[in-house]
């Protein structure tokens, strides 16, 4: 789809450089074409709905290091819908439709995802589903932005969203690899993902525990977790464009912590297991769920720094698409 779409664009333009074609696009038919195409496979890749079928099945067979390192580059497609969306197209396309279709498209990612996680009794199989309900608040910041683009509150309201769709994705890579590195450690000990298995895993799994715990409550926008800074930005500026995004963003997190309280409930609570190994995990697996904890704490804590110096750069390049053309393309 997306050398087909790169076919449609060349064929009309003779170029590939996105600079020099976004200074001569016109927005014909084939335009939209290549667009609808490009959405759709890089939508696909990052697991939104109704293009996520691939997503739970390849997260809960895969070994926990490879699923968290799939989460971080699977979201890598986000960051290309959005270049495709404001560095190659800007304001020569529909911004008011697309961004409506992308905010449709993140609201079904989040319910779907959050609804099919909760009867799910495999504990990998869970957190796929909620990879892609998280999913979805990525693409409502960045809808949001983009439907905001080129009116008078974008500076205030559709930056904040853009800013907020960003930083998700970089504090999503930390809490869902943080969280599938403890369900590695959970199958390690115990040999099985069926949360109807398992039982009193805190007892002999103390830092596996704690871990979890920081993870599922990061995810659920807990604060001072990571997941509260850029939920809240995305809640603030979705309620400037209707306050029911809002509700259902909330409504969404409410859902998701309900589903890791009942995770943490069976696999965590409760007597220990009686064929269950004494101590924890081997240290090595310990350091990497340390590292990443370590960042989702101090990415919540100093949320200010993050978004100055690393999403917000991000967000103004993606808002410049004049910044952008002058700056690869020049004055040819």
């Amino acid at each position: 789809m997306v050398l087909f779409a790169i076919g449609l664009l060349y064929g009309q333009y003779d170029l590939l450089n996105m600079a020099a074609l976004a200074k001569v696009m016109k927005y014909t038919t084939l335009d939209r074409i290549a667009l609808v195409l490009l959405i759709a496979a890089f939508a696909m890749k990052c697991g939104a709905v109704p293009m996520h079928m691939w997503t739970p099945d390849s997260y809960t067979v895969a070994p926990a290091p490879i699923t968290a390192m799939l989460v971080a580059a699977s979201q890598a497609s986000l960051y290309a819908l959005f270049r495709i969306c404001f560095s190659l197209y800007g304001l020569t396309l529909d911004v008011t439709t697309v961004g409506i279709i992308i905010i449709a498209l993140g609201l079904l990612s989040m319910f779907v995802g959050v609804t099919m996680a909760l009867p799910q009794k495999d504990i990998k199989r869970l957190m796929s589903y909620h990879a892609v309900s998280q999913t979805g608040y990525m693409l409502l910041g960045v809808g949001v932005g983009l439907y905001l683009l080129g009116k008078p509150d974008f500076d205030t309201y559709g930056m904040a969203a853009m800013e907020g769709g960003i930083f998700h994705i970089i504090n999503h890579a930390l809490y869902k690899g943080l969280l599938f590195l403890t369900a590695g450690a959970i199958f390690y000990k115990v040999k099985t993902r069926n949360l109807n298995e398992m039982g009193g895993l805190a007892h002999s799994m103390k830092f596996t525990t704690i871990f979890f715990m920081i993870g599922a409550l990061a995810i659920a926008g807990i604060p001072p977790f990571n997941g509260f800074a850029s939920k809240l930005l995305i809640y603030e500026s979705a309620y400037h464009v209707s306050p029911i995004l809002s509700i259902i963003a909330m409504l969404v997190s409410i859902i998701t912590l309900a589903s890791f309280v009942k995770v943490f409930h069976s696999a965590f609570m409760g007597p220990p297991m009686e064929n269950a190994e004494e101590g924890d995990v081997p240290k090595s697996m310990i350091i990497g769920m340390a590292i990443l904890t370590v960042g989702i704490i101090l990415f919540g804590l100093f949320p200010g720094w993050v978004v100055s110096n690393i999403v917000h750069p991000a967000a103004q390049a993606l808002a410049a698409q004049a910044g952008y053309i002058g700056s690869v393309a020049g004055g040819a």
